[in-house]
């Protein structure tokens, strides 16, 4: 047992030096990992350069188009600026003589000369060119006129009947404007239209509790709008009751017992003329001023001697005295 110890021991030392030799040879060889890493930092550096490189032409281009963008803006601006330019006889308002740092400039070059520059291209543009002046007949010379190319006057080129043409077309278009089928003349007498009692005249006279359409409600059909076969206006066969809530209240339970002790004494919701209550329809409980304070508040108290006073009549009224 002890020699195959030592053998295990021996094998795994050799097992450990070699699989790091071959792992370092074939699977983690630094030299290779380096190389590597080397040329992976030469790419880096030389895209950094492109990127640079290109970076610098970006802003270059971007500049020079902001500048030519205003240079642009600056011929369109003096090109029609050629009045404000100096004469012999007058000093123009960028040539000042009152300015004591001269005239105004634009980049080094006075404005005069960009006005001028301008004009120039402007005119060359539309092509136009400068000419010299030309010798007539007389020997003096003149600004060279180019002739029309019709020597007839503008009523001769036209044609003979463009007048009449022209105010027949005038008279058409006023006839467009017209909404009736005559001419409009003013001055005259207006004639009134017949007078007319109202829309309903003719008609058969209804009073207005009895005319359907003067009824509120929505008609079922053609038969609702007929003076004896309507039913709106009329009371339903079926009496309509609102809900309540019961006898005793009607907005809280009728199974509170403080709900039934205040309906026996005020009468609860139907039974309101045959109440105890000190005041008609109310419980002595829901005032908690003081008794001098409501003096005048309450009707007298009911008596055994005031019956006939205080009995109610047919329609269910107490009757108090006079």
């Amino acid at each position: 047992m002890e020699s195959m110890a030592v053998y295990h021991y021996h094998a795994v030392v050799i097992q450990r030096a070699f699989r790091g030799f071959y792992s370092r040879r074939y699977y983690h060889d630094y030299s290779a990992r380096k190389k590597y890493i080397d040329s992976i930092r030469e790419k880096g550096d030389n895209l950094r350069a492109q990127l640079a490189k290109h970076y610098a032409v970006q802003v270059e281009m971007e500049e020079r188009r902001i500048e030519e963008k205003a240079q642009a803006e600056f011929e369109t601006v003096t090109a029609n600026l050629h009045h404000l330019v100096s004469t012999k006889a007058m000093a123009g308002i960028y040539n000042s003589p009152y300015n004591p740092a001269g005239p105004v400039s634009v980049a080094g070059v006075p404005v005069e000369e960009h006005i001028q520059t301008g004009v120039m291209d402007l005119l060359r543009e539309r092509g136009i060119e400068k000419k010299g002046l030309v010798v007539d007949s007389n020997g003096s010379r003149r600004i060279p006129v180019k002739p029309p190319k019709s020597r007839l006057s503008i009523q001769a080129t036209s044609s003979y009947d463009a007048v009449e043409k022209e105010q027949k077309m005038v008279e058409k278009l006023s006839r467009l404007q017209y909404t009736g089928q005559k001419d409009f003349m003013a001055g005259h007498i207006m004639h009134q239209l017949p007078y007319r009692r109202g829309l309903n005249e003719g008609s058969q006279y209804l009073e207005a509790w009895r005319n359907p359409y003067l009824i509120r409600g929505v008609p079922k059909n053609q038969a609702e709008l007929q003076q004896g076969r309507t039913t709106l206006g009329k009371p339903p066969m079926v009496h309509f009751h609102t809900a309540v809530g019961g006898n005793m209240s009607s907005a809280l339970p009728n199974d509170i017992f403080d709900v039934i002790l205040d309906a026996e004494e005020s009468g609860g919701v139907c039974r309101r003329l045959q109440g105890k209550a000190t005041r008609f329809g109310v419980p002595d409980t829901a005032d908690v001023r003081e008794e001098s304070e409501s003096v005048g508040m309450f009707p007298p108290l009911r008596s055994a001697s005031a019956g006939s006073m205080n009995s109610p009549d047919s329609f269910g009224f107490r009757q108090r005295s006079r």
